[in-house]
């Protein structure tokens, strides 16, 4: 996984020349550049001064006449789909339809037909291009058939994408639409974007600019973005030709990471603790009935949210709700067996059926350990991203979901033993998890440390947290408790869920998108 810092290609007096004239037209002469990963890189220059050439260079298309090219940071060859490459007329394949042409790259490198549909429809609904899957490349315009061939070029989910003048033959409106869906690809991919362009308009939506003259490649940094385009949105800036962001119409399962995400998340994983303990020891059901009643209800959310078309809040924060309630009381039963020391005062039995297991933390622990690293490592293996706004397929949201049902029940285990076993205390374990938590946010802006792992960690330590804030606030005060009561405490976080839940839903419909929105048509 690259990270800002790390080296994805590197020239040495790369040169390549047409014969014995060094400064012909086209030629390139002694290019010293790096690029890293995260990189937005403009190359300018007139007609002949050698960017195409130098791009070529970079993909590993032509080879140098002197000098040395290498690319440190790429796991395969440029040639095998590390490099992505978008000419400035797309080369489509006539006899193809559009899905079929973005799935090409990925059907000659031997991915299942189906997967690659699958792929070129994410990526094509990324470019804002998914209704053209069907159409012929005779039947697109010169804007349409830009968005085709770089939702080809990302269906390879390439780590470094060069572009040789993507908007040279377009007029300024479409051209501009081009540049969106190029930098969407890039921020999709997480991959570096080197651009050639005569255009400055162009030049300066990048943050570094190179220049070209006479095959010589002069290397200078951007100059400060004026404050207009300082208050931009960020790099996913896809329009609809009314200045509209697209990123709030990619069609999308799982929602935006934001603070607000995380306040959600606590307060659902909170609610799991003394929801589940609610039904398992308030109302004495037992874990055993009570696993099997949310294990359904479980099931039931799921299927809603797998069914759903477009992320929408009332479907997803009540499976994260019930995949915290079941790790409750699958973790207790796991780990408990039902004795004096786990039962509230004057309860001698649980409900019906076996009470627990009485396996013990560790042994649980190294159990569901075990289980989610399974998860992850499968994850790994069938390609599907792990950022979570990025989960778009059937297979991927499954991997998560079944990722959360686990590290929800892990983070129960944890959380118990914190609060019963460690000798921290109901608070002082919730201090404790805050105090990682902390830690997590401030490796953020640590380059060589991937944000995405810090958000599993971050994702898993706010069940502990819950469960022990959970057991915080049900808890008798003699055992360090605030005494507040499983129903009280769950009807209160109940309300705080509901009220951003509500409120992220009619935020994203006064925007025009998010659970509502629509896919924008493509350049006409």
């Amino acid at each position: 996984m690259t990270t800002a810092d790390t080296l994805l290609l590197r020239c040495r007096e790369a040169a390549r020349t047409h014969g014995h004239e060094p400064t012909a037209p086209g030629a390139v002469n002694s290019a010293t550049c790096e690029v890293h990963a995260g990189d937005r890189i403009a190359i300018t220059g007139p007609s002949g001064s050698g960017k195409s050439t130098l791009l070529r260079l970079m993909a590993d298309v032509v080879r140098p006449t002197a000098g040395e090219i290498s690319w440190p940071g790429l796991l395969r060859v440029p040639a095998r789909g590390q490099v992505g490459v978008v000419l400035e007329v797309p080369t489509l394949v006539p006899a193809l339809n559009v899905a079929e042409n973005a799935a090409l790259p990925l059907v000659l490198a031997g991915v299942p037909k189906e997967s690659a549909h699958r792929r070129a429809l994410h990526c094509l609904t990324v470019v804002a291009a998914a209704e053209l899957a069907h159409k012929m490349p005779a039947e697109l315009s010169g804007g349409q058939a830009k968005h085709v061939a770089i939702a080809r070029t990302l269906a390879t989910a390439p780590r470094l994408i060069l572009a040789d003048d993507p908007t040279g033959d377009l007029d300024r409106a479409t051209g501009r639409r081009v540049m969106d869906v190029l930098f969407a690809a890039a921020d999709e991919a997480g991959a570096a974007l080197v651009v050639t362009t005569r255009d400055p308009e162009v030049a300066g939506r990048l943050r570094k600019r190179w220049a070209m003259h006479e095959g010589r490649l002069h290397l200078s940094p951007r100059p400060p973005p004026p404050a207009k385009e300082a208050r931009r949105a960020p790099v996913l800036t896809l329009t609809d030709g009314e200045g509209v962001s697209t990123a709030q119409y990619v069609v999308r399962k799982l929602p935006e990471v934001t603070l607000a995400f995380w306040i959600m998340k606590i307060a659902a994983t909170t609610l799991g603790e003394t929801a589940g303990d609610l039904f398992a020891q308030t109302l004495r059901l037992g874990y055993f009935l009570t696993t099997i009643a949310l294990f359904l209800m479980f099931v039931v959310t799921l299927l809603v949210q797998l069914r759903a078309k477009h992320y929408n809040p009332f479907f997803y924060w009540p499976v994260i709700v019930s995949t915290s309630m079941v790790g409750t009381t699958v973790s207790d039963f796991m780990n408990r067996d039902a004795s004096s020391k786990y039962l509230a005062k004057g309860t001698t039995a649980l409900g019906w059926g076996p009470q627990g297991l009485g396996l013990g933390y560790p042994t649980g622990a190294a159990i569901l350990i075990s289980l989610l690293a399974a998860i992850f490592v499968a994850w790994k293996f069938t390609g599907q991203t792990f950022v979570i706004r990025d989960i778009v397929t059937f297979r991927g949201e499954a991997l998560f979901w079944s990722a959360i049902l686990v590290s929800n029940t892990l983070g129960t285990s944890m959380g118990d033993f914190l609060s019963d076993s460690s000798g921290l205390g109901y608070m002082g374990s919730v201090l404790l998890i805050t105090g990682v938590l902390l830690v997590l946010v401030a490796l953020i802006r640590v380059p060589f440390v991937p944000n995405v792992v810090l958000f599993w960690i971050a994702f898993v330590l706010t069940r502990p947290f819950g469960a022990t804030a959970g057991d915080y606030l049900t808890k008798p005060i003699a055992k360090g408790g605030l005494d507040l009561g499983t129903a009280g405490s769950s009807a209160v976080l109940l309300a705080v869920l509901f009220a951003f839940m509500a409120y992220g839903h009619f935020r994203d419909r006064a925007r025009g998108g998010g659970t509502h929105g629509k896919i924008p048509r493509a350049v006409e």
